[in-house]
Order: C-alpha cells, then sequence, then structure tokens
C-alpha cells in the first residue's frame, strides 16, 4: 500500500504492559483504504472491522479516517508517534462551559421524561406545519430531561433556548416539567465539578465518531443518489436504494442541484405526467413571483383552498413546483453560462 498517512497509537493494559497499533491510509491498486493495524503491522483477518474503509472516494476515505481516529481516542488510546488531526479541537471544547452542560446531559438524561418531551415536540410540529427539529433538537430535550427547569429564568440557562424560543414554548414546557421533582439545581456552575476529565473527553470522541460516521454516510449516499439519477433510476427505487421517503428524497435532490450537479435527467423523468397546462402556469407564476418563497406559487396556481387537500395531493403539488423551480434556474444558469461565449464569438467575428 502506498502509504500517505500514518500514526501509532497506545493505551494503557496495566501498570507494566501497553497494547497499540498502527492506524493508517493509502492507496492500493486504485483504491483507498483506511487501516487498523495490530501491534505485529498485520490487519486481523478475522476482524473485518480492521478496514476501516475500502472505496475510491477521497472525501468518504477521508471522513473514515476521522471517525477511526475519535473512535480509538474514545476507546482509550493515545497518540504515540504522529499526530492526530484535530487534537486541538478537543483541547478547545474542554474550556467551553456549554459542552459541559451537554456532556453532562448526555450522560445523565431522564429517558421517560425524554420521551414525553419528543411527544409533545411531535404535537407541537403538527400544530405549527413544522419540521420538529425546528421546534427542539434532541440536544435541546435531552438538557430540559436532565436538568427539568421549573422557571422561565432556568430554561433560558439552557444552551440552544433564546428569547424566541423561550417565549414560544416556555409555557408548555414547564407544564411537563414544573410539577417533577430533581436531583440538581440552578444555575449550573456545578456541572463542570462533576464530571471528570476522562468523562467528558470520552464523550468528545464518541460526539466525533458519530459525526464523522454520519459525515461518512451522507458522501456515500450523495455518490449513490448521483449515480441513481445518471442511471435514470425511478423514485420508487431511489427511495428504496437510500431508505427515505419522497419527499426526503426531493430535500436531497435540491441540494444537489443547489451544488451544481446535473439533475435535469431526474426533473424531465418526474415532469412527463404532469400535463403540459399545469406545468404552463407553474413557470408563469414563478416568473411573476420568484421562486423564493414555495406558498404564493401554490396559491396563484391551484387557489387557496387547495391548501386544504390531503397530505399527499399537497405534497405532490408542492413537489412539482419544487421540480419546475429546479428545472428554471438550470436553464438561467445555462443562459449566463452561454452569454459570455457569445459575447467572445462577437468580438472576434
Amino acid at each position: 500500500m502506498n502509504v500517505i498517512w500514518m500514526t501509532r497509537l497506545e493505551k494503557r493494559v496495566d501498570d507494566e504492559r501497553m497494547e497499540g497499533g498502527l492506524l493508517s491510509a493509502g492507496e492500493l491498486e486504485g483504491k483507498w483504504l483506511v487501516l487498523w493495524e495490530d501491534a505485529s503491522g498485520s490487519p486481523k483477518e478475522e476482524n473485518a472491522s480492521d478496514v476501516l474503509y475500502e472505496g475510491a472516494v477521497w472525501s468518504e476515505m477521508r471522513a473514515a479516517l476521522r471517525a477511526g481516529v475519535a473512535k480509538l481516542l474514545g476507546a482509550g488510546y493515545q497518540p504515540a508517534l504522529g499526530f492526530i488531526p484535530d487534537m486541538n479541537l478537543h483541547e478547545r471544547r474542554m474550556k467551553e462551559r456549554n459542552e459541559w452542560i451537554h456532556c453532562y446531559a448526555d450522560l445523565n438524561r431522564d429517558d421517560a421524561l425524554y420521551e414525553q418531551l419528543a411527544a409533545w415536540r411531535r404535537d407541537q410540529a403538527v400544530a405549527s406545519r413544522r419540521a420538529p427539529y425546528w421546534i427542539a433538537t434532541n440536544r435541546m430535550l435531552r438538557l430540559v430531561s436532565t436538568y427539568v427547569p421549573h422557571t422561565e429564568e432556568e430554561l433560558r440557562q439552557l444552551p440552544g433556548f433564546g428569547e424566541s424560543k423561550v417565549k414560544a414554548y416556555k409555557d408548555s414546557i414547564l407544564r411537563i416539567t414544573k410539577p417533577l421533582d430533581r436531583k440538581m439545581d440552578f444555575p449550573l456552575e456545578w456541572v463542570q465539578d462533576a464530571l471528570s476529565e476522562e468523562q467528558f473527553l470520552k464523550w468528545i470522541y464518541e460526539q466525533e465518531e458519530m459525526k464523522m460516521s454520519l459525515e461518512l454516510k451522507r458522501l456515500i449516499e450523495r455518490r449513490l443518489l448521483l449515480e441513481g439519477i445518471q442511471s435514470e433510476m425511478a423514485v420508487k427505487d431511489l427511495k428504496a436504494l437510500l431508505n427515505i421517503d419522497r419527499r426526503e428524497l426531493m430535500v436531497r435532490i435540491e441540494a444537489l442541484a443547489g451544488d451544481g450537479y446535473d439533475v435535469l435527467p431526474f426533473i424531465e423523468m418526474e415532469l412527463q405526467e404532469v400535463p403540459d397546462e399545469e406545468q404552463q402556469a407553474i413557470e408563469e407564476a414563478l416568473q411573476e413571483l420568484g421562486g423564493e418563497y414555495l406558498k404564493p406559487i401554490f396559491i396563484q396556481v391551484y387557489g387557496e383552498e387547495a391548501l386544504e387537500s390531503s397530505g399527499g395531493e399537497l405534497q405532490r403539488r408542492y413537489e412539482r413546483i419544487r421540480l419546475l423551480r429546479m428545472k428554471q434556474e438550470d436553464a438561467q444558469e445555462e443562459a449566463l453560462a452561454v452569454e459570455p461565449r457569445i459575447k467572445a464569438n462577437k468580438a472576434t467575428a
């Protein structure tokens, strides 16, 4: 293997013995590899997890390497030779008070209260027609379930609960938490003393491993989606490939289009079932109103009463607007790209 990066990591097993290995990244026969090798220098053939990544994509290899580093650090290994990416990041996070507050919450949350809060969030999301994460993130719910605020001022002390969130949700949250007993007090200055540095660092590394593992998953799914679009896979096959629903699929395709990838074949295939008159009405509304907000487009094309349509029909109509917005934006970008070439040709004529 043509090694491009390597470091040795060790951890103490007991007073007299250390164990360690080599973490390396390199290229072999046109593929990137990330390997964790034992002290003898040979991968354990019976343990497939020793090969942390094998593939052709640099960004995927890099995410796998960073996830592997975090996992090993979380298991107690420390660098013996070489260096570890983002070690300074971990040192910086140790100095952040809010990081210790999040760490304690992750390690000590009340699961029953968390589930009650998650149910509350679902109800709020349905009532306001917003995504649950917009109401409150999982981290925010963990904070509430751990520290159990009884007053508005206590709720404000939890990271993420700014003025708008407190104003909108303080009454309904405190209605759940105020009757409950709790073991800890506010303010939260005691939190850092309640955790050891070892506990905190292990949590930091676990967070980093989770983050980079999700990044690797995102990169792989993005590549698979692009390959599926290029091979003109049907929507149902793309959904099955990525194990996501249609709404999430459309969000991801919009993101690809926004990043400049060619998704026009997918758009054209999906628009085949949309009547020409409907397409023309949407295109005219986009030209007149612009594509920043979809609701005015929807009302102009389908009428305000159509907002009360069933969930499936409502989603399909919004989807058609998104498809034609992507098509229009693609045409505009193509026009902008062609214009300099036309001017250059005129100049040389």
